[in-house]
């Protein structure tokens, strides 16, 4: 047993002497911030703060009042994933204390009215029109056919800090949270 273990340390002895290619890892190295995982799940682009202003296109009404975090959905009604995840933006805008701005891309001949009277999670404005959606779409960063629904999470002071196109499912709340959660 003792010839084991004398065996074993001459073993790594040995496999201590051989050099390694390029230059030697600084001294901190293994202690550097990994990027933000779970943000990076969830959102298409993130940006830092500072980085992209909100700009709000021309709608047929105003926006909310946000006092803290802002989060914007585009959507339709006849757009079935954006109706179906209407009940997780409900639960998240009481657990989360964001303000939730439904920014429709519907046609001005589409009923919202009777779509403001249901239970939605924030105020519904519709996008002037098919050239402003564009425009904004590609002040965003995004290709001007990119699909429906679009979130875009807007910090306090007014910066686009997420970008994600597509649905939420429930399994995002935590990336969610710590997102609105960080300065």
């Amino acid at each position: 047993m003792r010839s084991d273990a004398l065996l074993a340390l001459v073993l790594l002895a040995a496999a201590c002497d051989e050099k390694s290619e390029g230059p030697a890892p600084e001294r901190f190295a293994s202690v550097k911030k990994k990027a933000d995982t779970k943000a990076s799940t969830f959102c298409e682009k993130t940006f830092a703060a500072g980085e992209k202003k909100w700009a709000a296109p021309k709608t047929d009404g105003p926006f909310s009042e946000a006092k803290g975090w802002r989060w914007v959905n585009l959507w339709a009604t006849w757009c079935k994933p954006c109706v179906e995840e209407m009940g997780l933006l409900n639960m998240w805008n009481e657990q989360l204390d964001v303000t939730i701005d439904l920014l429709s891309i519907d046609e001005p001949d589409a009923d919202l009215e009777s779509w403001k009277k249901k239970n939605l999670p924030g105020q519904i404005t519709r996008i002037a029109s098919q050239d402003d959606f564009t425009k904004l779409l590609e002040g965003l960063g995004l290709d001007k056919n990119a699909a429906i629904p679009i979130h875009l999470l807007v910090d306090p002071k007014g910066d686009v800090r997420c970008i994600r196109v597509g649905s939420i499912k429930q399994e995002n709340y935590g990336a969610v949270r710590e997102l609105v959660s960080s300065p």
